[in-house]
């Protein structure tokens, strides 16, 4: 029963001593600066076990940085690519138009050297097959545009008005199976007809004499008669004779000049009033 107070009285005592002990050591590290060194060998030692206390919260630092780089430079990447798409698109989209521009250069040029009247069109559909050869295009009888008009593009004869509604009119290509163009070859005078046969690169001129003086690469226009097409406007050029001895005849096929299956702008050829 009395070993218990001992026990008290001598851990106060062990205390106590511990409390003087520091504070008598403060006191000279204070005054005297004798503990320094031993501070800094003590925190030598405590800097490892520092560095792996403090490593996971690095380490966590580390890798969300890690991770928000990484988000901000996907980011980046997918709007780069997004802003190129677009650039792209852009220049794909001026490409078409200065094409397009050209074009319209080359259809005005040719409108200039011409005697007649023009109406500028635009294509709105095509109906192209082996057995008829159609365009629409965006002038009608508001604009002048009747029945029986020849229709060219900045190369050539491309056909003839044969419907015309107040907006538009229905254009027969000379490629057209039932369509016949009166010619004049330009070398040697020689006047014929051009047939077409539903292929937008070939016309047929049938039935020529075999003693006519015909060659690949001649040119062949309008001849106006008929009054179908004004005169002297480019159709074809030859690129095949084909003769038939047995009944003394020559067929020649010729190549278009007009591009009867690209062209998007034509002019529509109003003949001036004599």
């Amino acid at each position: 029963m009395n070993q218990e107070p001992n026990q008290t009285r001598v851990a106060t005592v062990h205390t106590l001593f511990l409390v003087c002990f520091c504070i008598a050591l403060m006191i000279v590290d204070h005054r005297f600066n004798h503990l320094e060194v031993v501070r800094s060998n003590i925190s030598i030692v405590l800097s490892p076990l520092r560095y792996l206390v403090s490593l996971p919260t690095m380490t966590g630092s580390w890798v969300g940085e890690w991770f928000t780089a990484h988000t901000d430079l996907l980011a980046r990447n997918n709007q780069l690519e997004s802003d190129l798409r677009l650039l792209n698109t852009r220049l794909q989209k001026m490409q078409v138009l200065q094409e397009e521009n050209i074009r319209l250069r080359n259809l005005l040029s040719s409108s200039g050297k011409l005697a007649d009247q023009v109406i500028v069109a635009e294509l709105l559909s095509v109906d192209q097959n082996p057995y008829r050869q159609l365009i629409e295009i965006n002038r009608g009888t508001s604009d002048g545009v009747h029945i029986g008009l020849a229709v060219i593009d900045d190369f050539g004869v491309m056909g003839q008005v044969i419907h015309a509604s107040p907006n538009s009119a229905t254009t027969i290509l000379i490629s057209d199976p039932d369509h016949a163009t009166p010619i004049q070859f330009i070398r040697n005078g020689v006047r014929s007809v051009a047939f077409g046969n539903g292929n937008t690169d070939q016309l047929e001129i049938r039935f020529l004499p075999a003693t006519a003086d015909i060659r690949i690469g001649d040119e062949l226009v309008t001849s106006g008669l008929g009054g179908r097409f004004p005169a002297d406007y480019p159709v074809a050029t030859v690129s095949a004779i084909r003769e038939d001895s047995s009944h003394g005849f020559v067929s020649v096929m010729a190549a278009p000049k007009a591009r009867l299956d690209s062209s998007r702008e034509v002019l529509v050829i109003k003949p001036r009033q004599r």
